[in-house]
């Protein structure tokens, strides 16, 4: 998360804390070294193939959530098994900052791991922020957005069919939902309009 983020009343990525706990989704503060360094030790914990960050890096090929498991894997979150932890990124804060938080990542990897970050891309369609929070594009959403489509896109797969990924989807939608009726609500009390101009461009001329 960038740090200007953390503290913006429409930031939904502290939705997945309240959802998940702060063991399960971890906040890692970006300029913080500390936070820094112990995120990637535990990517170096898990491995390089169980990290991968949500993010339409279009300088590098993206695979979908069916291209990396669909295969004869034999990927499940079970501990016991001795299966490592799956670690999915997910940048929060405006998408100039994620730019910059996302170089980061790939300069880091580059020095670690001597390859760039592999990157997911999700075939989710734009959420109800947009009405608040206009996206650079309708293939851009909030972080909240990108998990429910994280976990969607998870629960139609075999293996992690019967994990109840799409009761926590559900979830966060449900909490998303809060969000934006509180917001809403709190516009109107201002007198503010509770629809913003769209940013992303049309492509008709």
């Amino acid at each position: 998360m960038h740090p200007k983020d953390f503290l913006r009343q429409n930031n939904t990525g502290k939705l997945l804390w309240q959802v998940f706990g702060v063991q399960a989704a971890t906040l890692c503060l970006f300029g913080i070294a500390e936070h820094e360094e112990i995120m990637w030790s535990a990517f170096d914990h898990a491995g390089k193939d169980k990290v991968w960050c949500l993010y339409p890096n279009k300088n590098a090929p993206i695979k979908s959530v069916h291209d990396i498991f669909s295969k004869d894997l034999t990927c499940t979150l079970n501990k016991a098994n001795g299966e490592r932890t799956l670690n999915f990124i997910l940048l929060d804060g405006t998408w100039n900052n994620s730019a910059a938080m996302f170089r980061r990542l790939k300069d880091r990897a580059k020095e670690v791991w001597g390859e760039e970050i592999p990157c997911i891309s999700l075939s989710a369609g734009a959420s109800a922020m947009h009405r608040l929070r206009p996206q650079p594009s309708w293939d851009r959403t909030c972080t909240a957005a990108a998990a429910v489509g994280l976990l969607s896109e998870l629960h139609q797969l075999p293996q992690f069919s019967s994990l109840g990924f799409d009761n926590q989807a559900e979830a966060v939608e449900n909490t998303l939902e809060v969000l934006l009726d509180a917001l809403t609500k709190r516009r109107l009390r201002m007198g503010r309009s509770i629809t913003r101009k769209e940013r992303h461009s049309s492509n008709i001329c």
